[in-house]
């Protein structure tokens, strides 16, 4: 009886932490969103994504041979998503809603600057319309993602700045364009997760198919620590196996969006 009565206190307190988290985390974690009016420099834009007085991208003119170019050179540690042709760095240029975290892609530096458009021809970004720069910030040991939204001219002869967005909680996603915490624009009744509190295993029932999604599994310090992929179907089972007791939050994502965002509770 004595162990059964220990058993149960040591639950009650592990829930407890669990929903003292819970509402932490509603509290604090959101998208930090910055409107702006329409910025055209003629020369240089600085970009201070998290409003703290430091400049943390540059974004300006360049080119060569009297050809015009569009530029973005990361401040300090921090990066912009995109890959390399050739010897030359190119900066994404993404649509609305596609997810923005580490494995997106290659990260590119300060050692690096990135190239939106040169010309008329050359990068993913000469006529682009609203099209979003992936962005990763480094503040002290922590890393967040946003993006800047811009336009940029065909000849690369000029860009827009429009405005721009990161996401609060370190090491968390952003869909490009996300403005609040994805997990606010979830349908109602959209997906469900049962048992939370487990022992064993959960799953994840959705309202419509999955195609091609992955499910991350992360610590409450940030960490991945169990990946799923090319999950089809209406739900999707994950065992706790070697997993100690205690608090973890799993995203389910399917083409690019979120479909779930929901913290779990390991509990024997």
């Amino acid at each position: 009886m004595k162990t059964k009565n220990t058993s149960l206190k040591a639950l009650t307190t592990l829930c407890s932490l669990f929903i003292l988290v819970l509402v932490s985390t509603t509290l604090h974690a959101q998208i930090i969103y910055t409107d702006i009016p329409d910025a055209t420099p003629n020369a240089t834009y600085s970009l201070d994504l998290n409003n703290d007085g430091n400049v943390d991208f540059i974004l300006y003119f360049g080119g060569s041979a009297g050809t015009a170019g569009v530029l973005c050179s990361p401040q300090q540690n921090n990066a912009y998503a995109g890959n390399v042709v050739g010897s030359d760095y190119f900066a994404w240029a993404l649509t609305s809603s596609t997810s923005i975290c580490d494995s997106l892609a290659t990260w590119y530096g300060t050692n690096y600057p990135g190239t939106l458009g040169l010309g008329s021809s050359t990068g993913y970004w000469p006529g682009a319309t609203d099209r979003y720069l992936a962005l990763k910030l480094v503040v002290g040991a922590n890393t967040y993602y946003g993006w800047v939204r811009l336009d940029v001219v065909p000849t690369s002869s000029s860009f827009t700045v429009k405005d721009y967005a990161y996401q609060s909680t370190s090491n968390a996603c952003i869909q490009a364009g996300q403005t609040t915490l994805g997990v606010e624009d979830l349908s109602e009744g959209s997906y469900s997760i049962f048992p939370n509190p487990f022992t064993t295993s959960t799953t994840i029932q959705t309202m419509g198919n999955l195609n091609n999604a992955t499910l991350v599994v992360s610590n409450a310090f940030g960490q991945t620590v169990k990946r799923l992929e090319n999950i089809s179907g209406q739900s999707v089972s994950f065992s706790r196996d070697d997993l100690p007791n205690g608090l973890y939050f799993i995203e389910l994502t399917d083409e690019n969006k979120i479909i779930a965002i929901e913290k779990v509770l390991i509990a024997d």
